[in-house]
């Protein structure tokens, strides 16, 4: 990010190959991720569900909300692909890559890791609100798709 990157025109950094690679690989998983969740999501809702994801028959639950005017609608939420692992797994692949810029600027300074920390208190403030907008929504809906996926996201911890 450009941040890390004026920070690194001034306090150059060498990283050794192993920390690099791994440097790197976090990144690119991340980003992988990042686009890959959102691609999901973007294929379940032009084809309504009716797609394969990772091979398989798309999974989801249904859901009714009803709008101010008193009319019933419907919705669906995927509990397919990433979107099975985590909830918002699209955000962790987000924070995989701005954890990687902040790793390439090496250990000598604290300034480059606040872009991680931002990021995070962001997008766990952005996770959290969302579902409680969600769960306003949808009620008892929101409850059985939060138990069909229990993580928000990190799958096993958050």
């Amino acid at each position: 990010s450009a941040p890390q990157g004026l920070y690194l025109v001034y306090h150059p950094v060498q990283l050794g190959t192993a920390n690099a690679i791994g440097i790197l690989m976090l990144g690119l998983i991340g980003y992988y991720i990042f686009r890959m969740t959102n691609h999901q999501k973007d294929l379940f809702r032009r084809t309504n569900g009716n797609c394969k994801i990772w091979g398989k028959k798309t999974e989801y639950i249904e859901c009714s909300y009803m709008s101010v005017d008193g009319t019933k609608y419907y919705s669906k939420l995927m509990t397919s692909g990433f979107w099975g692992w985590a909830r918002h797994f699209n955000y962790t692949g987000d924070l995989m890559g701005s954890l990687a810029s902040c790793l390439s600027c090496g250990f000598e300074h604290i300034l480059p890791y606040f872009y991680i920390v931002y990021m995070t208190i962001l997008l766990t403030h952005r996770c959290i609100r969302d579902e409680h907008r969600c769960f306003n929504k949808y009620g008892k809906d929101w409850k059985r798709y939060t138990t069909a996926v229990p993580y928000r996201l990190i799958p096993g911890i958050f």
